[in-house]
């Protein structure tokens, strides 16, 4: 029996309450049928602790070692069997944090328990504890995988099993990396091993720099941070947010000189183009990047004007809104004792709040510093500035617009010069201008603009008398505003909004007008995202468009990635259109099990004749839940043609696992 101190940790009481009910409902699941009540029952009591819990914060987590379940860093009920079996059952499938979100019902929690009824063998084969989730749609609750480490990163000069030296040293972890990216099965190999480790990346990091001197710029350039980063993006993407979160802790690690270098002139800059940097970015905490940014800073103009780039390029690469990383710079600005007056000259680089025309500063007075601007009224059909030179109402519209026009206030301007006069002579000129300012509307998250741009270049872009050329202008400019980065914004911020909310009717606005080129950009972002509460909420918003791009979804079908095609079929699924079945044929004979199980749910849904004989054609997969799913909707279906295959699979022969 623990025996606890004046100094021990314990959790709060409301918590222990809610992992003994979870722990008294986890042994419903696993004695009762699934048609039982009395498991629903224990987990409705469950959920309503739960949303006690919840009631100021969005997620509530728990961490799990073999030894119980805790919270804060205090275990749950420390030394009582019961939780402590509890634990080592999450333990022993993987799991190293369950985290419960806001909206947790019922049914999400039995599923979720209903999952340690299958072995650890199982779940691994099945892609995991996280895939048994997505297949079972639980989406409020998401856990965290534990890596296995094959080797102990301590032990120098150890040899393992594939002939090595362990812990390699720099120089043999850059022939690795290089042989690795280069293809290389045994270097690929061995590569897994060293980014799954932070503190293996870390000694890397630090053994590399070791003799730097006193260039911190030459130490710099030498760090493969870059192909670290691509290295990880094309391992097993099941564990490419642990070793994301890997290489992170290794870039946190070094010298603060170096690592503020590293990001304001290396990661940062190439990051804007790089998604897989991007990526690393992300995994770190934005006021933790921020404090970074700012060591050492200073008031000098040059420091100003570096930090304010860094801080603009973390707000364009980061998935957190514009604003938050604003003030997330300057909470760090102020808390590392930077001058008031410096906080607000880097802010206001950073996030203008008025419209700044770069020039020569001779030739722009700076009590006018718009009228480049205004002079695109000129250029309008009929000479607009001079009809109107003399009229009172038009002066005082200059006058305004000289205080506080905005960037968005230049778009929409731009926008409509240019479809206004789509066959005129200015166009052109217009079109260079808004080709460059349009991306900032999305990365500024003026979605209102953004989708009022795309609604009418994509209005004129159909126009039939339009020239090819005009056309193709204004289709690259819809190109710009489709592109991976833009969308990934866009997806983010209908996450944060409620449906009702003006930003997520701008947000659905825009991704309706840029239509079939918005479907492959955003597959990518679904492919890449590593949290299933996003995946989910992506799926959904694709979901929605995915009637009118059948064509182009079914497109993607072939791509090599197994989990990037369950993600096509089953937004697929989602419309139930007669066509799929055409479609789908190639993903019912897919080499990967998930992706065939994910294609039969799709088949259920579908009303036609093809459909049933494909279900029919799944009773003889080699997969026995495949089997199972095919023979219940077939069940569903009531089709007379389904009965001497069921009769089949009854009697247990065929040629489909009948396990």
């Amino acid at each position: 029996m623990t025996v606890e101190g004046p100094d021990t940790p314990k959790p709060p009481a409301a918590v222990e309450r809610f992992v003994k009910q979870l722990v008294v409902t986890m042994k419903a699941v696993v004695l009762y049928p699934p048609a039982s009540s009395i498991p629903k029952e224990n987990a409705t009591e469950a959920v309503k602790m739960l949303a006690s819990i919840l009631q100021d914060r969005p997620e509530m987590r728990l961490g799990i070692q073999k030894e119980g379940v805790l919270y804060g860093g205090a275990i749950v009920y420390d030394g009582q069997p019961a939780y402590q079996a509890f634990a080592r059952e999450l333990y022993n499938r993987g799991l190293s944090e369950i985290r419960f979100h806001t909206g947790v019902s019922a049914s999400h929690v039995t599923s979720f328990l209903s999952i340690l009824k299958s072995t650890p063998a199982d779940i691994a084969s099945a892609g995991g504890f996280e895939g048994r989730l997505w297949e079972l749609g639980v989406d409020t609750i998401t856990v965290k995988e534990a890596a296995v480490r094959i080797v102990d990163t301590d032990a120098s000069g150890i040899e393992d099993p594939d002939g090595e030296n362990w812990p390699p040293d720099a120089g043999r972890f850059d022939e690795i990396l290089e042989g690795a990216l280069g293809g290389r099965p045994r270097d690929q190999r061995l590569l897994v091993r060293i980014i799954a480790d932070g503190e293996l990346l870390a000694g890397y990091l630090r053994e590399t720099l070791t003799e730097r001197g006193t260039d911190p710029n030459e130490a710099i350039r030498r760090l493969k941070i870059a192909e670290l980063a691509r290295a990880i993006a094309q391992a097993d993407p099941n564990n490419r947010a642990a070793n994301y979160r890997a290489l992170s802790e290794a870039i946190a690690a070094l010298d603060p000189e170096i690592r503020r270098k590293l990001l304001t002139e290396r990661m940062l800059p190439e990051a804007r183009n790089d998604e897989h940097l991007a990526s690393v970015i992300r995994h770190i905490d934005i006021d933790q990047v921020c404090r970074w940014l700012v060591e050492g800073v200073t008031d000098d103009q040059l420091s100003v004007d570096g930090l304010a780039r860094a801080i603009r390029n973390l707000a364009l690469i980061s998935l957190a809104e514009r604003d938050s990383v604003v003030n997330a710079a300057g909470a760090a600005m102020r808390a590392a004792g930077v001058a008031e007056s410096t906080v607000d000259d880097v802010l206001e680089i950073v996030s203008p709040s008025r419209l700044q025309v770069r020039g020569d500063a001779a030739a722009q007075p700076s009590e006018q510093p718009v009228d480049s601007i205004l002079q695109l009224v000129n250029l309008a059909p009929g000479a607009v500035a001079t009809q109107y030179a003399d009229d009172p109402e038009f002066a005082a519209l200059q006058e305004e617009s000289r205080r506080g026009i905005t960037d968005g206030d230049v778009v929409g301007a731009l926008v409509t010069l240019a479809t206004v006069d789509v066959h005129g002579a200015e166009f052109s000129a217009m079109m260079s201008l808004l080709e460059d300012a349009i991306e900032l509307t999305i990365d500024r998250g003026d979605f209102v603009v953004a989708a009022d741009a795309a609604e009418a270049l994509a209005s004129v872009a159909g126009d039939r008398e339009l020239t090819a050329n005009r056309r193709e202008r204004i289709i690259k400019a819809l190109t710009t505003m489709s592109s991976k980065r833009e969308l990934a914004v866009v997806t983010k911020a209908m996450r944060m909004y409620d449906s009702g909310a003006v930003e997520y009717q701008a947000c659905s606005r825009l991704l309706g007008a840029l239509g079939g080129a918005a479907i492959g950009p955003l597959l990518e972002i679904l492919a890449d995202e590593p949290d299933m509460t996003a995946r989910k909420a992506l799926v959904d918003t694709m979901s929605l468009m995915a009637d009118d791009y059948i064509e182009e979804l079914a497109g993607h079908l072939g791509d090599p990635r197994w989990y990037f095609v369950r993600n096509v079929v089953a937004i697929l699924g989602k419309t139930k259109s007669p066509e799929l079945a055409g479609y789908l044929n190639r993903t019912l004979r897919h080499p990967d099990s998930r992706v065939r199980r994910e294609t039969v749910r799709a088949l259920s849904g579908v009303q036609e004749r093809m459909a049933i004989e494909m279900l029919i054609a799944a009773l003889d997969d080699p997969d026995a839940q495949n089997v199972q799913l095919a023979a219940r909707y077939l069940g569903v279906s009531r089709a007379a043609g389904a009965l001497p295959a069921l009769r089949q699979v009854a009697m247990g022969e065929g040629r489909g696992n009948r396990e």
